[in-house]
């Protein structure tokens, strides 16, 4: 059974780690919305947290998260974690109880940190969002979690005790017969 981590930097037992950028543990070097290294049907479970909202909302997000379902395995698993729009935007509009650096740090996660050329981003997810992307792609049983409790990442980062990422869990049913 594969599990990919797309996005990954930090090993775990049983996960292949893909990641745009050439670093230490990294199984696979290249971009989440390109998997034609792995056939159809033969990954059980992606995990992918603050990925997709580096694809734009006109064509490349829906093609990627395609991509990603044509890999996964019957009853396949996906755990996809981005930046809750919703929390963030409320968040950033309660200009009274955050400093002007607080509120710097907010709009750093809602467009990317630019920190490197692939640190920005193109969409804004909420669970709507997110739910209607990933339905058109053909994932079922769509559902929020807290915390997918896997792996130390930003899928649990909070700001100002309010968690900031929109977790989802998905899967992939197989096709009726």
């Amino acid at each position: 059974m594969r599990k990919l981590h797309i996005g990954g930097t930090t090993p775990a037992e049983g996960w292949e780690i893909m990641n745009i950028c050439d670093l230490p543990h990294v199984d696979h070097l290249g971009n989440a919305n390109d998997l034609s290294r792995f056939p159809d049907g033969t990954i059980q479970e992606i995990y992918a947290s603050h990925i997709l909202e580096h694809f734009d909302y006109q064509s490349e997000l829906q093609s990627t998260l395609n991509e990603w379902y044509r890999v996964m395995r019957p009853f396949g698993t996906i755990y996809v974690s981005v930046p809750d729009l919703d929390a963030l935007a409320t968040l950033y509009l309660d200009s009274v109880n955050l400093t002007v650096d607080e509120r710097f740090a907010l709009m750093r996660m809602i467009f990317g940190g630019h920190t490197h050329q692939n640190d920005f981003h193109q969409v804004g997810l909420n669970e709507d969002f997110l739910t209607y992307f990933l339905h058109q792609a053909g994932f079922s049983l769509i559902q929020r979690v807290e915390t997918f409790g896997l792996f130390s990442d930003t899928s649990s980062l909070r700001f100002k005790d309010r968690l900031i990422s929109l977790n989802m869990v998905a899967r992939k049913l197989p096709a009726a017969v």
